[in-house]
């Protein structure tokens, strides 16, 4: 139930370089990698607290064709993103209705240029991401091909509240409103072997404040509004023993639309990247929950190629 990221900590990553801004980071930053491992399995309604704890760091910018950009553009972050859910008794459609809020905190780092001689990468040093409200259904238990079953729809809407200024490059708030239904599920394969997924579907509304370098001649860009995408997270599962999983965890993203400057479609600025790595989770005697993960990314398109690495705690009041 959470779409972490869903946090919002980068907002637009917009360059004008190599002769015109055919190379940029778009999109704001969605859920890579926050939620996986049980993903789907709530244990029942209630009210819990999720802290995540990412940190990723890139190497190098890639390109359309995914190849390094000179001039080595680089960012990363420490996000702390913030979540309380509330699963009631109130049915719906066969489920329990809930409500999810989520606020992301962290801090950001840039360095390079994007090409010899282009705009530099800057990063605004405030906090505080854009405010992330959900409304969702959850289902418990049932049987999909004779085995248990649990998933979650939810509809996220992130909220342009965090820090923005149009003269840096990478911001905590994104500066539009975005919208993003997901589908969560988690199914026990047998008694110890499970696989949970979470599929998004991302609508950004505009920019109509881009960085300062778009805004400036000769790009005259006064609007930018990303493409539609789609982003998974996903796991395969293990309990080797009680309460204690292992797991080959990660993520995908593809953007379908292209992203429009000034109303008119901009084409070679599609994002693109896949992300695997090891995960463990675990589950107390007292109910908290403890993850750690790492993701290492790949086929890389338009956007940063690094690793991410996220601890995961689950409090149930």
């Amino acid at each position: 139930m959470k779409r972490g990221s869903l946090a919002l900590l980068i907002g637009l990553f917009l360059a004008g370089l190599l002769g015109g801004p055919a190379h940029a980071f778009d999109q704001p930053l969605v859920n890579f990698g926050l939620t996986d491992v049980l993903d789907g399995a709530v244990p029942g309604p209630g009210t819990y607290f999720f802290e995540y704890i990412q940190i990723y760091q890139s190497g190098e910018f890639k390109d359309e064709n995914g190849d390094g950009i000179p001039g080595s553009p680089r960012n990363g972050f420490v996000l702390a993103m913030n979540q309380l859910a509330h699963i009631s008794k109130i049915p719906l459609l066969g489920g329990n209705l809930g409500i999810d809020f989520l606020l992301p905190i962290g801090s950001l780092t840039a360095g390079g240029t994007f090409g010899p001689g282009g705009p530099p990468i800057s990063a605004n040093p405030g906090a505080i991401g854009d405010f992330i409200i959900g409304p969702f259904i959850q289902w418990f238990p049932h049987k999909l091909l004779g085995r248990p079953f649990l998933h979650r729809f939810e509809l996220d809407f992130f909220l342009p509240t965090g820090h923005y200024d149009r003269k840096y490059t990478i911001n905590p708030g994104a500066n539009i409103l975005t919208i993003e239904p997901y589908y969560a599920f988690t199914w026990f394969l047998t008694p110890q072997l499970s696989t949970s997924w979470r599929l998004h579907y991302t609508y950004n509304t505009k920019n109509d404040d881009p960085w300062e370098v778009l805004q400036a001649p000769p790009f005259n860009v006064k609007e930018v509004k990303p493409g539609q995408l789609f982003h998974c997270n996903y796991s395969l599962e293990y309990e080797v023993v009680k309460n204690l999983r292992v797991a080959a965890a990660g993520y995908y993203l593809k953007q379908l639309t292209d992203t429009q400057f000034n109303g008119s479609d901009v084409s070679g600025r599609k994002e693109q990247v896949f992300a695997i790595g090891p995960a463990i989770h675990w589950v107390t005697k007292s109910g908290f929950v403890f993850a750690l993960k790492t993701a290492f990314e790949s086929s890389v398109e338009n956007r940063p190629q690094g690793n991410r690495t996220t601890f995961r705690m689950i409090y149930k009041f």
